[in-house]
């Protein structure tokens, strides 16, 4: 997970994440990744068209957009 984190930083292209927010309730969201450190990812995220920090730690899952529209079935 983490070198999907790091290589959307790089080339700054949006991600897909699943996110634990602090209450519990999951959150699918994309983003695009500004900064990546152990603890924090400072990112856009382009549902609420603001910046972001979230903890890495409550990160569940991480998918590029190019692979999700792949994933989808034809039809």
């Amino acid at each position: 997970m983490n070198s999907v984190l790091m290589r959307a930083a790089e080339t700054k292209d949006p991600v897909q994440v699943i996110y634990e927010r602090k209450d519990g309730t999951m959150t699918q969201r994309t983003v695009t990744v500004y900064q990546l450190n152990r603890r924090n990812v400072l990112v856009w995220c382009h549902e609420r068209n603001a910046v972001r920090s979230l903890k890495t730690c409550n990160i569940l899952s991480v998918m590029p957009l190019s692979m999700r529209r792949h994933a989808q079935p034809a039809g």
